[in-house]
């Protein structure tokens, strides 16, 4: 203790010692201070060069001095290359090409501007301090962005930020919202303005600020209905926070957009004010069953989650008794369920009933009577907590997708081929594929090279990685399928082991909540850093399966220097049982196989013909007359093709003609490649119909591949829709090179098609 108190004093003695000493001493605050004040209010200037249209620029020749205090920030983001000032009239914003403007100007830094020989005008609807640009688009001039350095040649900052020099203005939605004229726009753009008693649209917990793809509007309504845009941008730090539920105040910045429509920027999310964030009701928080029970009938509004326990009996119309619900699948009718907190629960007091609305998709995907095995599943139900047939119940569904969900899905398609050429490159996904984002901010995209679209994915100019995003297909009703299997084609760019391509069998479309089951297709492959042709998958069975699923595309890359892109294409799936509709090309020749460079006329036992043609056959390596690139049969045995291998030559053409087909065509697919040195193969595939009276070409389908590899497979598919009669298939080279010497050989095999 006594050693402690001698440090004490000598600290004390310290400190006396500094204290006296001058040298010590603080440097005194410099406090910048403005040589002009203002001599014209903001409201004042902007009513004086005020001009109508969504373009104009003009230049301020008198001397003129306005001045305000910062309102904004761009410090979170969402706010971009833009200042906003107010005084005690109005408010402006500038436009500067510059970042992190708010390390200078803080919110609530009064400035001075000199505004002789410094422009105002309009920028797409936008009133703005800003540089002469030319909009060649329109003919006209507007307020571009000015330099950093041009802005501060005008401006002086006057004190030290004071936040509480900016005091936002109170207004109603309906104060601008459809009140474009010049009075309004005077008074409400630039300024910086709060809107009381005012919710989110869509707001469910779990909604962001916005989309990572790209910059999104949101939706600010008030209790009269009245909507004004909110715009968020997908580089703000809190792009990915979830919108606050329940009501509350909002404070931004208004302006007008090109489409004469007010619109707001937050600065950040404490412009959001007071909101409960009660979620209860929501998607991410439903109400239990009993929950529901006991808030029944008091304007409740949102989802309920329980497991379908049965559905109301026929005949009744009120239930009192526990007889007067069916608790067994399949239920008599399909226009109601019941649901409860867990499935062994038979008492309709502890139960809730929902109507299916005639021609709904709720009732085509939900009832007992057409899917008993929905009994004991988990639902969640959206609508108002309110009594149904004399029960606790939830009532206003209509019946659309976005107000019921399932645990597992039903229903479903029998077949579906993509091929994605109804796309627009950049554009949305088929109808029915949907796209999640697990982890990062890269989505699938719609891409198209060489007049081909396809479907694709790749990590480069990510954001936010590691990545993990699904394509995902529509329900597929294997249960009903002809036949139970799929397939498809892929393709890789700039390959990186890293980056990695999954394909599972999913119970249901969220791969958050979804049985997941790897499947193992057969992928593209490439050299580290190159990139391969379109493969084909295989035939991926699905027999052992029972119900319906989909089909996840998964691709999942960690944060690095390059990325893999993968494409997807040509995805087919059931469709009626394959008839006779395969070749058997190893029926030709007795089986034998001819020499590579042996061409002669041969035919198989099912008719198919072919002239000037070899006959080669699959095998586990190269020795020819086999060949690895062929592989095994298209049947799904464990057979090795055989390819017809037919010569380009221009004074004797090789020709394969299948034998007359009946029942049509729907999709054909065939693989073909090189044995021999040609790089370069062109050749068509004809139909006709009733080709053994009188041939008419009804389709024509042509390959030209220049870029051949030697012992490399290539795959086609196309959906070719013949119903014809009596079809008939011709492959007839185009002979590139027109060589009269043995050139432009190429085979051709695993020739499969599907009925109409």
């Amino acid at each position: 203790m006594k050693r402690f108190n001698l440090f004490l004093n000598a600290m004390l003695l310290m400190l006396v010692a500094v204290g006296c000493n001058e040298d010590f001493d603080m440097p005194p605050m410099v406090v910048p201070h403005a040589e002009h004040q203002a001599n014209m209010t903001i409201a004042e200037f902007k009513a004086k060069y005020w001009q109508d249209g969504r373009n104009f620029i003009d230049t301020c020749k008198e001397d003129t001095y306005i001045h305000g205090w910062v309102t904004s920030s761009d410090e979170e983001g969402n706010i971009y290359k833009y200042l906003y000032i107010q005084d005690e009239t109005a408010g402006i914003g500038i436009s500067i090409d510059a970042n992190s403007i708010y390390t200078t100007y803080r919110v609530g830094q009064e400035i001075v501007i000199n505004m002789k020989d410094f422009w105002i005008g309009k920028y797409n609807g936008q009133y703005l301090i800003g540089k002469p640009e030319w909009y060649a688009a329109q003919s006209v001039w507007e307020a571009g962005r000015m330099t950093l350095d041009q802005f501060k040649e005008h401006v002086e900052i006057n004190g030290l930020p004071n936040v509480e020099n900016v005091t936002p203005i109170e207004v109603e939605i309906g104060d601008v919202v459809g009140h474009n004229d010049r009075e309004t726009q005077l008074k409400y753009q630039g300024r910086f303005v709060v809107i009381r008693n005012v919710e989110w649209e869509g707001a469910d917990g779990e909604l962001p600020y916005s989309e990572s793809g790209s910059s999104t509007t949101r939706v600010l309504k008030d209790e009269q209905g009245n909507a004004l845009n909110v715009s968020n941008s997908n580089y703000a730090n809190f792009r990915g926070d979830p919108l606050p539920v329940g009501k509350g105040d909002v404070q931004g910045i208004l302006y007008m957009t090109g489409d004469d429509k007010w619109a707001m920027y937050l600065r950040d999310t404490r412009d959001c004010m007071g909101f409960s964030n009660d979620t209860k009701g929501y998607i991410t928080d439903p109400w239990t069953v009993p929950e529901a029970i006991e808030v029944q009938n008091q304007g409740k509004k949102g989802w309920v989650t329980g497991y379908i326990v049965g559905a109301i009996a026929p005949g009744v119309t009120q239930v009192s008794s526990n007889s007067d619900i069916e608790w067994q699948a399949p239920t008599t009718l399909d226009n109601t369920l019941v649901i409860a907190e867990s499935p062994d629960v038979q008492d309709y007091t502890k139960c809730i009933a929902v109507a299916l609305p005639q021609g709904s998709n709720f009732r085509r995907d939900a009832s007992l009577a057409a899917f008993p095995q929905l009994l004991g599943t988990q639902i969640w139900v959206k609508g108002t907590l309110a009594t149904f047939m004399d029960m606790a119940g939830i009532t206003d569904n209509t019946g659309s997708t976005d107000e019921y969900k399932l645990s597992m899905m039903t229903g479903g398609v029998t077949e579906l081929y993509e091929d994605f050429e109804g796309c627009v490159k950049n554009g949305t996904m088929p109808d029915g594929w949907r796209l999640v984002k697990s982890k990062g901010d890269k989505d699938w995209y719609i891409d198209e090279f060489d007049s081909n679209k396809y479907a694709s994915v790749t990590g480069y100019s990510g954001k936010t990685p590691p990545f993990d995003a699904w394509l995902i297909t529509p329900a597929l009703d294997i249960k009903n399928a002809g036949r139970k299997e799929f397939s498809f084609m892929s393709k890789v760019r700039y390959y990186r082991a890293t980056d990695v391509l999954e394909v599972y069998l999913m119970s249901t479309n969220d791969p958050a909540t979804a049985e997941l089951i790897k499947l193992d297709p057969t992928l593209a492959t490439a050299a580290e850093g190159g990139q391969s042709d379109f493969i084909n998958s295989g035939t991926i069975d699905l027999s052992q399966y029972e119900g319906t699923y989909c089909i996840g595309f998964r691709y999942v890359s960690e944060q690095q220097p390059n990325y893999t892109t993968w494409q997807i294409d040509n995805f087919k799936f059931g469709g009626k049982a394959l008839l006779q509709t395969i070749d058997d090309f190893e029926t030709m020749n007795g089986g034998v196989s001819t020499s590579q460079t042996s061409f002669s006329d041969l035919i198989s036992n099912k008719g198919w013909k072919a002239t000037n043609a070899g006959l080669l056959n699959g095998g586990p390596s190269d020795a020819p007359p086999t060949y690895a690139m062929f592989g095994k049969k298209a049947d799904g045995s464990d057979r090795w093709a055989y390819a017809v291998h037919l010569n380009g030559k221009t004074t004797a053409p090789g020709r394969l003609i299948s034998p007359s087909i009946n029942g049509g065509i729907k999709t054909i697919s065939f693989a073909y490649g090189c044995v021999l040195t040609e790089n370069n193969v062109s050749f068509q595939m004809n139909f006709y119909s009733n080709a053994s009276a009188n041939p008419v070409l009804v389709k024509t389908i042509t390959i030209a591949n220049t870029n051949v590899v030697k012992g490399t497979p290539y795959y086609y598919m196309e959906e070719v829709n013949l119903d014809a009669p009596d079809l008939m298939i011709e492959v007839k080279p185009l002979s590139p090179s027109q060589s009269t010497s043995n050139k432009d050989r190429f085979a051709i095999w695993n020739i499969t098609w599907e009925n109409m």
